[in-house]
């Protein structure tokens, strides 16, 4: 039954990144905007009048494997 050893840690690992990197970095309130950045490398900044607006993209998934801590 420990052939599968790998497949199930590498699982676990992924969901538990996926978590980690929906989490906010930061919140930053200026200049008529509020932005947020995720773990995940995604930057967004929402203005007053409603407009959305993403700076940045996350990273792919197996970037992210390999820059999250080791103990995530």
């Amino acid at each position: 039954m420990t052939q599968y050893t790998d497949a199930v840690e590498y699982q676990r690992r992924k969901m538990a990144v996926e978590s980690w990197a929906g989490q906010v970095e930061y919140i930053l309130g200026q200049n008529g905007y509020i932005e947020k950045a995720y773990n995940s490398g995604l930057v967004t900044r929402e203005f007053r009048d409603g407009t959305f607006v993403v700076v940045s993209e996350e990273k792919p998934m197996a970037q992210l494997l390999n820059e999250a801590p080791g103990n995530v």
